[in-house]
């Protein structure tokens, strides 16, 4: 093999080992440095964006604290006579409000107006009645009086506690989905979350689409609806013969002077009707509380399930994306 060293003394031998060596040395030690600085400026990249995320969670945090404090300023407001409807400050949308290193923004969704899907089921017992407003309320939305009694036995089947199908061919337990590939098997408890309802048989993109104005997923024992908030097919649920027409007419007139009470609400109601007793109230205490931030880079949505039961509403669970 050829050396370069070859026909040199060995002293000048020597010398020129030394220098390539030390060259050597010094490109280990140029690479090394360099691969630490690289790791450098990517821990760096790195903690910035997690201090980004951590700054527009906060914020995030922050729009639902400003929410939380709306509700109870309202609670203490009414006092033992509370009237809650959609002319009042909670219902007021704050627009993205940008500031140097961001933007901010944060609402309230009112769900007491809302058919509660978790409703259907009371102590492990059906709840016929609210059955029947259920169908309502599906037909109310566009669905089929069949389709709407075949949706309706598969939610039931979907939370109830049995793993026994709900009427002769409509109902849709445990089997039934393990036949199907890629299908989620029924919980035998309730919904967290309505977007839940994708899960359920027969509970198509375009059903949910006619539907998700009007339903919610609320502890079962909030089966009563704030007629001040309902939407038209939810008043039609909970007011039996009541048609779209009057329905859409109520909202209209209360657009223009909201119920003080149930019985006021009863005396606007054409007479051939008949509204639900012991489930009509004109409060509401379930909200959802939504909050979006961005700090530099980081963008975060926070969704807080709210219950006012008293003046500071509590937080039952938290979503954050």
């Amino acid at each position: 093999m050829f050396s370069p060293f070859a026909n040199m003394p060995r002293r000048q031998k020597q010398a020129g080992t030394a220098i390539i060596m030390a060259m050597l040395t010094v490109a280990l030690v140029a690479g090394i440095a360099a691969r630490i600085l690289a790791d450098y400026g990517h821990a760096v990249d790195q903690l910035a964006g997690r201090h980004d995320q951590a700054q527009a969670r906060w914020l995030a945090r922050g729009a639902i604290d400003w929410a939380r404090n709306v509700l109870e300023s309202d609670f203490n407001r009414g006092g033992g006579n509370r009237v809650d409807h959609l002319r009042e400050e909670w219902a007021i949308k704050v627009p993205p409000t940008p500031f140097e290193e961001g933007e901010l923004s944060g609402e309230l969704e009112e769900l007491s107006g809302r058919f509660n899907v978790n409703s259907l089921i009371i102590d492990g017992k059906l709840d016929e009645e609210q059955l029947k407003r259920f169908n309502r309320l599906l037909q109310a939305a566009g669905i089929a009086q069949m389709q709407a009694e075949q949706l309706s036995a598969a939610l039931i089947d979907w939370i109830d506690q049995d793993d026994e199908p709900y009427g002769q061919k409509s109902g849709s337990e445990s089997l039934s989905y393990r036949q199907q590939a890629d299908a989620r098997v029924p919980t035998q408890g309730f919904l967290l979350d309505p977007d839940e309802l994708k899960f359920i048989r027969g509970y198509t993109p375009q059903i949910l689409q006619l539907i998700k104005a009007h339903v919610t997923a609320l502890p079962a024992t909030a089966s009563w609806v704030n007629v001040n908030t309902a939407t038209a097919p939810v008043l039609q649920a909970y007011v039996e013969d009541l048609t779209a027409a009057q329905a859409n007419a109520l909202i209209v007139d209360r657009d223009r002077s909201f119920f003080t009470s149930v019985e006021n609400f009863k005396q606007r109601l054409p007479p051939t009707s008949k509204p639900a007793e012991n489930k009509l109230m004109v409060s509401s205490r379930h909200w959802y509380a939504n909050g979006r931030a961005r700090w530099g880079e980081a963008v975060t949505k926070m969704q807080v399930l709210l219950d006012r039961a008293s003046a500071r509403p509590d937080i039952l669970w938290v979503k954050i994306q």
